[in-house]
C-alpha cells in the first residue's frame, strides 16, 4: 500500500457499501488503512514469487522511461536522492539501480505502511551498494525537510484513493527539476480502446466475435487482478479475513471481490490511471515521457515469442494503447 496523506473517504459508495454489509463500525478511513496493511503484509510472504512477469519484464521499462530523462534533459542530477513510495519488496529501487543512473543514485529512503514488505526490501537493499533506509507509514513518516530528486512509485497509483492529495503530497517533497516516475498502472485513457480489446481476445486464444463484444472494461480490469494476484497464494486472503474477523474490524468475511475493490480501487471503479488527468493534479510539472505496455493484456516474459516481438514492436513505435501506463514527470523551475 502507498504512503499518501489520507484523502477523505467518506462518501465513497463501494467501500461504504461493504462496510454496511459485514457490520463495520469503526471509520471509514480506519477500515480501508486495516484492510490494506493486512493485506499487504501476508502478500508480502508471496509477492515475488507471484509476480515474477514483474521481475522478468519492468527492467525493461525502466529503462526506457530513463533513456527518455537523459535524453530530453541534459541537467539531470549527477547525484540523486531516491524516494520509493509504497516500496513493497524494493523492485523499484532494483530495478533503477540497475539502468544508466544507477550510479548517481547516493541515497534511498524506502517508505511503505506494510512493515512485512519492508522487511522483504530490506533484506534486498542489504545486496546493493547504495546505502538505504526504511520507513513504515505515509508520507509523515520521512525526514522533515528532506527533497528528492527522484521519486518512484510502481504499481501504486490505482491503490491510492485520493490522487490529487498524494499527488500534491508528492510534489512537496520535490524542487524545480525534480523528476517523479511511475508505472504498472491500469491504463485509464485506453481501457475501452477496441484495437486492445481486440488484441486481449487474439491473446487469449478466443475466435468468437460474440466473446469479443463481451470485453469490456470491468473485464479487462478482471484480467488485471489475475494479473496482479496470480493463480497461486489465494491464502494471504484468507489470512487477511481471519485477522479481521479476529480483531472485530468486519463481523463476517469479505469476498476476494470485496478485498480488491478496497485495495485496488481504481481497478473497481473503472477508471484506472489517466494521464490526462494526472496533468491537472500535477500543474508544476511536466509530463517528459508517456509510454505503455501489455498490448496482449499481459506483460512481456507471459507472452509466447512471436506476440513478444509484436510487443515489442508496439513499444518501440511508442504505441499508446496498452493495458499498462507508465510516466515521468519534472518539476518546473
Amino acid at each position: 500500500m502507498p504512503a499518501s496523506p489520507q484523502p477523505a473517504l467518506q462518501s465513497h459508495p463501494i467501500i461504504r457499501g461493504i462496510m454496511d454489509r459485514h457490520g463495520v463500525r469503526c471509520s471509514l478511513e480506519e477500515f480501508h488503512r486495516s484492510v490494506n496493511v493486512l493485506f499487504h503484509n501476508f502478500e508480502s510472504e508471496i509477492y515475488d514469487r507471484e509476480h515474477r512477469d514483474m521481475w522478468e519484464s519492468l527492467p525493461r521499462q525502466f529503462e526506457l522511461l530513463v533513456g527518455d530523462w537523459l535524453r530530453c534533459d541534459s541537467l539531470a542530477p549527477v547525484e540523486i536522492r531516491l524516494l520509493d513510495i509504497g516500496c513493497g519488496t524494493g523492485l523499484a529501487s532494483d530495478c533503477l539501480l540497475k539502468t544508466a543512473i544507477g550510479d548517481r543514485i547516493k541515497t534511498i529512503d524506502l517508505l511503505d505502511t506494510s512493515r512485512s514488505m519492508l522487511q522483504q526490501a530490506s533484506r534486498r537493499a542489504s545486496g546493493w551498494k547504495t546505502p538505504s533506509v526504511c520507513h513504515e507509514g505515509l508520507l509523515n513518516a520521512l525526514p522533515p525537510g528532506v527533497q528528492y530528486e527522484l521519486i518512484v512509485t510502481c504499481s501504486v497509483l490505482h491503490h491510492v484513493p485520493g490522487l490529487p492529495e498524494f499527488l500534491a503530497g508528492v510534489s512537496g517533497l520535490q524542487g524545480p527539476g525534480g523528476v517523479f516516475l511511475h508505472l504498472q498502472d491500469p491504463n485509464g485513457d485506453f481501457l475501452g480502446d477496441p484495437e486492445l480489446r481486440r488484441r486481449m481476445a487474439l491473446a487469449a486464444q478466443n475466435p468468437f466475435m460474440e466473446r469479443l463484444r463481451r470485453l469490456t472494461p470491468r473485464r479487462i480490469f478482471r484480467r488485471i487482478y489475475r494479473e496482479l494476484t496470480g493463480r497461486q497464494g489465494q491464502d494471504y486472503l484468507s489470512k487477511t479475513n481471519r485477522v479481521l474477523i479476529e480483531n472485530g474490524v468486519v463481523a463476517t468475511p469479505l469476498s476476494v471481490h470485496e478485498i480488491f475493490s478496497i485495495t485496488d480501487i481504481h481497478v473497481q471503479d473503472g477508471e484506472g490511471i489517466s494521464i490526462a488527468g494526472m496533468k491537472s493534479w500535477l500543474p508544476d510539472y511536466a509530463c517528459i515521457s508517456q509510454r505503455s505496455y501489455g498490448f496482449f493484456g499481459k506483460l512481456w516474459s507471459g507472452l509466447p515469442k512471436r506476440r513478444q516481438r509484436l510487443e515489442e514492436d508496439l513499444i518501440a513505435r511508442r504505441a499508446l494503447n496498452g493495458l499498462h501506463i507508465g510516466a515521468l514527470w519534472r518539476k518546473n523551475s
